[in-house]
């Protein structure tokens, strides 16, 4: 899976000048890091955008869970999924009832363009999570998100491709719903390898794309 949910950072469309009215009728809700802000007994039907912080969208299923996303400042989501959502870091979101933000966008055909886009991307990145937790181990899950972030947000430089994935080895470990432990061994056999070079804390640099897309731990 992607780190980001989206590439259209839907706060900026929203509050901009040209709908103003929207922007001012959401409202702000503050949780803290680690706080569980909706399960699958809450009865709110709300859309949601991440104003700041972190949260993470995932399934559960008895003691396992499925990381479907990371949402970032911009992105939107709602809550009448069957998905759990949790603060990764201390979050701020902007909250309205699901039914007057469709009286919105039926009224705005550029906001509810852009709205159809977000949910096409979203889409796109669901059967990609189902197809990798299918077909590949946690080593080709973690493979895959750095070839992926690679691609979509790795700085070229002369040494490799520089990834600033501003993630701690845990929050890392939830995206490929794997432990910690686990992520942590993989990354460090990685280094060994020089597959991988983690030049600070959240920042790695990946000498050769084409060594880290064959790499195996065995």
């Amino acid at each position: 899976m992607r780190k980001k949910f989206s590439t259209i950072n839907i706060l900026d469309e929203i509050c901009s000048s040209n709908f103003d009215q929207i922007c001012q009728n959401f409202s702000e809700i503050n949780y803290s890091k680690g706080q569980l802000i909706y399960d699958l007994d809450h009865n709110e039907d709300l859309i949601f955008i991440v104003k700041k912080g972190k949260i993470r969208i995932y399934l559960a299923l008895e003691d396992k869970e499925f990381s479907l996303a990371i949402l970032e400042p911009g992105d939107i989501y709602s809550t009448h999924t069957r998905a759990y959502v949790e603060a990764v870091e201390d979050v701020t979101l902007l909250t309205m009832p699901t039914e007057k933000f469709h009286l919105y966008i039926a009224t705005h055909s550029a906001l509810s363009r852009t709205i159809i886009s977000v949910l096409g991307e979203l889409l796109k990145q669901s059967f990609s999570i189902i197809e990798n937790l299918v077909f590949n181990d946690i080593s080709g899950r973690l493979i895959n998100f750095f070839l992926q972030e690679a691609r979509e947000s790795g700085q070229v430089t002369d040494e490799g491709i520089i990834l600033n994935l501003d993630l701690t080895m845990e929050q890392l470990a939830t995206i490929v719903s794997a432990s910690r432990q686990t992520v942590s061994t993989i990354v460090n056999s990685m280094q060994r390898a020089n597959i991988l070079q983690k030049q600070r804390r959240g920042v790695f640099l990946i000498p050769d794309l084409d060594r880290l897309k064959n790499f195996s731990t065995f």
